[in-house]
């Protein structure tokens, strides 16, 4: 099941946003958006190596101005038998372990969707710190699209 989109997704760059570089990697926009993470850059390169069609940076709240709100990290819409939520739990927004904060955010992520997607998923940081890793959690997680 495909939703719809109920509101675009953050601030589009333009054509020419600066890559940034990082060590060997690169991140650059995805969807017209610049990642928070060198973690998210990946996640979304495997997604797109593993054929997911998704939205990223998917708001399913109108809550702007409130850091990590309501916007699902990806929409991934290659899931059966619906599409899936996933987050990106890194060190910035999550202590490493499921807050109150992470549980209650959760609840309103399942409860915007109602039965209308898969349940979320979440991939942590501490277990994405390779190229190879993001790859091997998405597929882990969603399979190939």
């Amino acid at each position: 099941m495909v939703l719809p989109i109920r509101s675009l997704p953050g601030p589009r760059l333009p054509g020419n946003t600066p890559i940034i570089q990082i060590g060997d990697d690169e991140i650059q926009p995805i969807q017209g958006i610049m990642p928070d993470s060198l973690g998210e850059y990946w996640i979304s390169r495997a997604l797109q190596k593993l054929k997911h069609r998704f939205i990223f940076q998917y708001r399913i709240l109108n809550t702007r101005n409130v850091k990590g709100a309501y916007v699902v990290d990806w929409l991934v819409l290659t899931t059966t038998p619906m599409s899936t939520p996933l987050e990106f739990f890194g060190e910035y927004f999550h202590s490493g372990d499921m807050g109150s904060n992470d549980r209650f955010r959760l609840a309103v992520i399942e409860d915007h969707f109602q039965g209308r997607a898969n349940p979320v998923e979440i991939i942590w940081a501490r277990d994405v710190t390779s190229k190879e890793e993001a790859e091997a959690a998405v597929r882990g997680k969603l399979g190939t699209g």
